[in-house]
């Protein structure tokens, strides 16, 4: 303990200083969320729809790499969404909230709720479309990570066709060309193989693992050296079903 009066004063105006912190930068925070002149309007509308497109891009790309890990459907849905909600939040609903908030009555009292409501029904849709995906959101680039053969960019033909014991799908590569094997996956595990050329193969719906409610497997080429050149994703439900 001291006796001098300037450092009691000096320890306890940095403890002020530093409980202070949150609730400034909270207040920034609050500052530019309700900015309102049209340049920070477009400003955050762009912010943000560019950040979605960053979370949602990045997401199927990681995807890309392990079809298996269904978190990555949560910020893979939040970025499609943002891509669309956002700007029209910064856009629309608050210009809107903060002239129904200078009014009385009723409108005052929407115009303080609407922008809390609406970000929590952006949450919910964002939990549900991580939990349910669909194809628009999931994009499978069909790319090949890692690869020293860009060249090697066969298509994936399959089709479908029912059988007396169930779903049968048959999938072709246009060229064999650069490709050495392909290995056929569905959660986690090979369920087909094939090491010589036109890699053609055939597999059942039964042995098709689930993710998030949908049949799916992957498709992953590689060259005579063993190296991934292509992997390709695909789901059963999306796959055309063969004539006749």
């Amino acid at each position: 303990m001291t006796d001098d009066p300037s450092q009691v004063d000096h320890a306890d105006g940095g403890g002020a200083t530093l409980l202070e912190l949150p609730a400034s930068a909270w207040s920034t925070i609050k500052t530019v969320y309700w900015a309102n002149s049209v340049s920070w309007r477009f400003l955050k509308a762009g912010a943000l729809l560019f950040f979605g497109f960053f979370c949602w891009a990045g997401s199927n790309v990681l995807h890309s790499y392990n079809a298996s890990v269904d978190l990555l459907y949560y910020p893979m849905a939040y970025g499609f969404l943002l891509i669309v909600y956002g700007p029209i939040h910064h856009l629309v609903v608050i210009p809107l909230a903060v002239r129904w908030r200078r009014g009385a009555g009723r409108r005052q009292r929407l115009g303080r709720r609407l922008p809390n409501t609406m970000l929590v029904a952006f949450v919910l849709a964002v939990l549900v479309l991580g939990a349910l995906p669909f194809g628009a959101m999931a994009v499978d680039f069909q790319a090949g990570f890692g690869s020293d053969s860009p060249d090697v960019n066969p298509e994936l033909s399959c089709v479908k066709s029912p059988t007396p014991t169930g779903t049968n799908v048959t999938c072709t590569l246009s060229s064999s060309q650069g490709v050495g094997s392909v290995d056929v996956r569905s959660d986690g595990a090979s369920i087909a193989s094939v090491t010589e050329p036109p890699y053609v193969f055939t597999i059942r719906e039964r042995e098709l693992g689930t993710v998030t409610g949908e049949k799916q497997f992957t498709v992953v080429l590689r060259d005579e050296d063993g190296d991934l050149v292509r992997r390709y994703t695909r789901r059963l439900a999306l796959i055309p079903t063969e004539d006749g």
